[in-house]
């Protein structure tokens, strides 16, 4: 029963870490889940507060939230009980994101709405393309000019 209980915890930390990772690859609140997303998972570990979470802070965690779902009472969460838990894990990621494509929160995704991502994506892909497409300047990131303040004269 404590091997399943341990493979359960070990589950949900995967479950969160990988919707943490999932959610950094596919952008999040404001466009930048990244330093938010994956921190604020860990957060939810960080028992102390400290910015820090420790395995012992997360076993400590996992075993509350294997607590609070098992219905049952019987130390194992069943399929169903761990969709309650993984459900209620990921809701305000997914508020979140919902918030963040409903650009002018009326609480609809609009196709346009939808389509926002794509768009931005293409925006990006056309500058970096001009960017590189552009012929290398002095003066352009590239060191200082021809280097010609340098030599004596």
């Amino acid at each position: 029963m404590k091997r399943n209980t341990l493979l359960a915890a070990m589950t949900l930390a995967a479950t969160a870490f990988g919707g943490a990772a999932f959610a950094d690859a596919n952008h999040g609140h404001g466009g930048q889940l990244g330093a938010q997303g994956g921190a604020g998972m860990m957060q939810m570990f960080d028992t102390d507060g400290d910015g820090t979470t420790t395995p012992e802070e997360m076993r400590t965690r996992l075993q509350a939230k294997l607590s609070e779902f098992d219905s049952d009472g019987d130390g194992n969460l069943s399929i169903t009980e761990f969709e309650a838990l993984h459900s209620a894990m990921i809701r305000e990621m997914m508020v979140d994101r919902f918030q963040h494509l409903d650009a002018d929160g009326d609480g609809a995704v609009t196709p346009e709405e939808m389509a926002a991502p794509a768009d931005r994506m293409e925006r990006m892909q056309m500058m970096r393309s001009n960017m590189a497409d552009a012929p290398a300047r002095p003066g352009n990131g590239q060191g200082m000019g021809n280097g010609s303040m340098m030599e004596d004269n």
